[in-house]
């Protein structure tokens, strides 16, 4: 931590610590109550303990793909026959011996230079000492470890979201709702149906409940946006009864011809669950029962082993090819069905879904990204993404029935989406701009891209490990991202950014804001618990 970060702290915390015990914080002024000297340092001593390391036996090798480490890694690298030892050589000055090549950097890692570009050399020797050949080279990118605080929130997280959710309603493409029933296609997005048109009904819901002054306008928006979903959707007696499209038009990817006529089995979640909104503010059973006819589609339509293909053709229901979904959102679907409407007839396929995960996913570590831009013929851990690990860890931690067990494999899932995809701080360019908003995360692999709703989906597994520790650095990291929301929002306007980078136009996807918005929503009511606002 600087100098100057670290006075400013002990400044705010020194008049914080002397007001009352009634004193109201917000979630700067709150975190600067930590010790943040001790919480760095043991963040820094945390980054020496590998991520779920292959093992070449019980624990495959994940990484082989990955650009980018903040923990120490292992590498996989063959044993070299006659070998005796091995030497680490990271960029010709940092060495360390050892007896295993499948092992961790941890002792040297903190010698190990933030940046791209370092480049790691494993040579072996015989017993006498003689060198053999090399084992292994890797070149690999070190990101900066956390060392907060960092910026602080420029409004607050409730003012955030609710500035976010109102931009919408003077957007022509939104308010071209209120009389159409067909989309406004000059908002590209609007080719993916499912995502988008999901999430502007249920944008629309929430804008609905908040702004009472646009509340009649915003409940046309609702219906007549779910009217086009329900309109497009796949007839009853069809293999893909009641699914809405994944793809509509000749913009974007739907005019891909690997798109064309195809579905992504996980999109009619997104639609489900906008109807499901949209009948808790209408009480119309109308979307009540196209949410259900989604889920009994899903039931239809599983495989015997939990799973289902991740993208079909649209028409027939035949899967592409034999990548297969992870069914995250379908499994919270199932849960709120049953939670919030009692229906239990979804228990079943839910409890064989989440136990396809746990034997499928979970042990392979092939946490890889399903998005209906990026194409699905993926090879093994070719294209890793933080949108099913975190996730699915925050769904683990948040059961009540989760063992040990489960928790602690969240846990270290929560720091693998740390490790792979979190961006503490970077350096600024050449022409002294940072080229990016940090902290931040980074979306996936093949989109090496900052993303507000990745962001989201990283402070939402930390609050959720930090509900069950109560570990103060947890809390740290998660507000620190939280806060990088507020500073990359317009002021004026509301518009919170998709992409927290330094470049000509913008790129504005409404359900990432969405996700901005009730990620907001949720830790402006949790930390006011904490703070006494």
């Amino acid at each position: 931590m600087s100098m100057y970060k670290r006075i400013i702290g002990i400044f705010i915390s020194t008049i914080l610590c002397a007001g009352s015990s009634a004193q109201k914080f917000t979630p700067y002024e709150y975190l600067l109550k930590f010790d943040f000297d001790e919480l760095n340092k043991r963040a820094a001593a945390e980054y020496l303990v590998p991520v779920r390391p292959g093992d070449g036996k019980k624990f495959p090798f994940w990484n082989g793909c990955a650009p980018s480490f903040i923990y120490a890694p292992v590498f996989e690298f063959a044993p070299v026959k006659k070998a005796a030892y091995y030497v680490f050589s990271i960029n010709d000055t940092i060495t360390f011996k050892s007896n295993s090549v499948l092992s961790s950097l941890s002792q040297v890692w903190d010698k190990v230079p933030v940046g791209k570009n370092n480049e790691l050399v494993v040579k072996s020797f015989d017993k006498k000492g003689q060198y053999i050949g090399d084992a292994g080279r890797r070149t690999f990118e070190k990101k900066a470890v956390f060392e907060g605080p960092y910026i602080q929130n420029t409004r607050s997280y409730k003012e955030a979201a609710l500035k976010g959710m109102f931009y919408f309603c003077h957007q022509p493409y939104f308010k071209h709702w209120i009389t159409s029933q067909e989309p406004d296609m000059s908002y590209i997005h609007n080719a993916y149906p499912c995502k988008i048109i999901g999430a502007t009904v249920s944008m629309a819901v929430m804008i609905a409940k908040f702004n009472p002054d646009f509340g009649e306008s915003a409940e046309r928006i609702a219906k007549n946006a779910a009217q086009f979903l329900i309109n497009q959707s796949r007839p009853q007696g069809t293999s893909l009864a009641f699914f809405p499209p994944t793809y509509y038009g000749n913009q974007l990817t739907a005019r891909s011809p690997e798109n064309i006529g195809k579905t992504m089995m996980m999109e009619a979640v997104q639609a489900a669950n906008a109807f499901l909104d949209l009948y808790d503010l209408v009480h119309e059973e109308i979307y009540l029962n196209q949410a259900l006819g989604i889920a009994r589609t899903y039931l239809n339509t599983q495989s015997e082993d939990g799973s289902w293909p991740v993208k079909v053709d649209f028409e027939s229901g035949v899967p592409v090819n034999d990548v297969k979904a992870i069914p995250i959102d379908l499994i919270s679907f199932f849960d709120r069905l049953k939670s919030q409407y009692g229906y239990t007839d979804f228990s079943s396929a839910r409890e064989r879904a989440f136990n396809y995960i746990k034997k499928e996913i979970c042990p392979a570590y092939d946490w890889h990204g399903q998005f209906e831009d990026v194409t699905v013929l993926l090879k093994p851990y070719d294209n890793l993404t933080n949108c099913t690990a975190a996730p699915f860890a925050k769904m683990v931690l948040n059961d009540k029935n989760s063992t040990k067990k489960d928790i602690q494999y969240a846990l270290e899932l929560m720091r693998f989406c740390e490790d792979q995809f979190v961006i503490w701080d970077t350096p600024k360019g050449k022409n002294g701009i940072y080229p990016i908003g940090t902290p931040c995360v980074f979306e996936q692999y093949h989109y090496q891209t900052p993303v507000d709703a990745s962001a989201c989906n990283v402070i939402n597994v930390l609050m959720a490990a930090y509900d069950k520790t109560k570990d103060p650095l947890l809390l740290a990291k998660a507000v620190s991202l939280a806060n990088t929301i507020t500073v990359w929002q317009d002021a004026s306007s509301g518009f919170l950014a998709t992409l927290w980078i330094v470049r000509p136009g913008k790129s504005f996807w409404m359900n990432c804001a969405l996700e901005s918005v009730k990620t907001l929503l949720f830790l402006d009511e949790y930390i006011s618990g904490l703070t006494g606002n």
